[in-house]
């Protein structure tokens, strides 16, 4: 981002929030700046490394905890009513929301995988579907095919123990299937 740009950005329209995630700024003659401080870091406590309990409920649990955080389902009802797909904090007094951001990432602890918020969250075992070296897809892609060496001569023993041992491990890591 551009300094001046944010700069001249702030002048001209008197920004009271960040542009990207919406935490408030300070003013240049505010009272009580903490109180806007503190808002700020609570706002970047429910944006950074996000774990979250449940995922996709439609109203809240009965009894949680201070810190306990879930993603809201398509249709909820009592607290959560009005905010499909939000992330909902429980602050130990009340349920806090935020609205979450094409990229949002979070861990869904029950599952173990991560979702990944684009019009929608997404459950995945990995937030990529592969990952390309140059030209090669080396995770991600179907694993080749490759066949256990057979015949030969009796010399060709150790060789062969080796390369079942390296083939076994390449089909075992997911890169090739094994036969």
């Amino acid at each position: 981002r551009d300094c001046t740009l944010y700069s001249v950005l702030t002048k001209e329209t008197e920004m009271n929030e960040t542009l990207r995630h919406r935490l408030p700024l300070l003013a240049s003659a505010q009272a009580q700046k903490e109180v806007t401080h503190n808002e700020a870091l609570q706002a970047i406590d429910r944006r950074l490394q996000i774990a979250v309990l449940t995922f996709g409920n439609m109203s809240p649990p009965d009894a949680p905890l201070a810190g306990d955080c879930h993603i809201i389902g398509a249709m909820p009802i009592g607290d959560w009513a009005g905010r499909a797909d939000a992330i909902a904090l429980f602050d130990g007094f009340g349920w806090q929301f935020t609205t979450p951001l094409t990229g949002f990432v979070v861990y869904l602890v029950e599952a173990g995988v991560l979702a990944i918020y684009n019009d929608g969250w997404q459950a995945t075992a990995f937030p990529v579907a592969a990952l390309r070296i140059g030209e090669r897809i080396v995770f991600g892609a179907s694993p080749v095919s490759v066949a256990s060496p057979v015949g030969g001569a009796v010399v060709d023993v150790e060789l062969r123990a080796s390369f079942a041992g390296l083939l076994a491990t390449l089909t075992a890591q997911g890169l090739i299937n094994g036969q």
